[in-house]
């Protein structure tokens, strides 16, 4: 078994399908299949369970799972430190961002940090918040930015508050929001229970939920147009100069906010990450 068969059992447990686990790693469906039948006979015990749902992983693949993670990710973590040794402003930067701060801040945030620093590379995964953390937690990523209350046990800075609104380009009148028609958005799960739970302190009644649009930035655009309101964090407002945005507030009269976290291990220490590091921090801090 080599570093190759680890990330075929990467990909296969990210995937969960055979077809599609194949077009990932560019090769033919009977191409994989015979791989696994090697590593299995290799090994000496089944890996996989096959159906018509795709594929799942027997105790002995999930325990092989966790090997292949944790071996290719502190692969690329001792080659990102290598990089490093010679030359401090040089190497590999495995960063996870959550979505919507992808869309709206991540290409200022890297720009003005490549400006200073060209021989950085990337390796950037975007997500909802919850399957960012969830990379820094497996060691997938080295630095995440992410939204919303995290419990995490290593170095955690906040970078922004960020009052959740509701967005109309009509006058807001609270008192008759439940009539109005409002647009949606998927988002993740604490997000969508925040608003959720605000609605129903204020209100006896649902919302007249009118459309469900799969990205806030389509949202925001539809509630441009006048097609109704929508509650969301204020991250999307800036683009937009003639809506109208009322913070939410909780029972005690104060807003309720959407906080924006800066994770990441202490071991990542080498200079290079260091200098990112502050260069978040004090991004933030100048656009606050």
């Amino acid at each position: 078994m080599n570093f190759k068969d680890l990330e075929v059992i990467k990909i296969l447990d990210d995937e969960r399908n055979i077809t599609s686990a194949a077009t990932k790693l560019y090769i033919s469906q009977p191409s994989l299949s015979y791989k696994i039948n090697t590593l299995e006979q290799e090994l000496g015990v089944p890996l996989l369970i096959r159906s018509k749902k795709g594929i799942r992983f027997t105790a002995q693949g999930s325990h092989l799972v966790d090997y292949a993670k944790k071996t290719l990710n502190g692969f690329n973590k001792m080659k990102d430190y290598l990089h490093s040794i010679d030359n401090e402003d040089e190497g590999v930067i495995r960063l996870g961002v959550s979505q919507n701060l992808a869309r709206y801040d991540l290409p200022e945030l890297l720009s003005s940090f490549t400006d200073d620093f060209q021989k950085v590379q990337f390796k950037i995964v975007t997500s909802w918040s919850q399957s960012i953390y969830k990379l820094i937690e497996s060691n997938e990523v080295s630095l995440a930015i992410v939204r919303g209350d995290v419990s995490w046990k290593g170095y955690k800075t906040l970078l922004n508050k960020e009052p959740i609104c509701i967005i109309s380009k009509d006058e807001i009148d609270l008192e008759k929001l439940p009539s109005k028609s409002r647009i949606a958005f998927e988002t993740d799960t604490r997000l969508q229970n925040t608003i959720d739970s605000w609605w129903k302190e204020s209100y006896n009644e649902p919302p007249n939920e009118a459309m469900l649009i799969d990205n806030l930035e389509s949202c925001l655009k539809l509630v441009e147009k006048g097609m109704g309101y929508a509650i969301a964090p204020n991250i999307g407002v800036r683009e937009y100069k003639n809506l109208n945005v009322v913070p939410i507030k909780n029972k005690e009269n104060e807003i309720i906010y959407r906080d924006t976290w800066l994770l990441y291990r202490e071991e990542e220490d080498y200079p290079l990450m260091q200098k990112f590091i502050k260069h978040i921090k004090a991004y933030y801090k100048d656009n606050n």
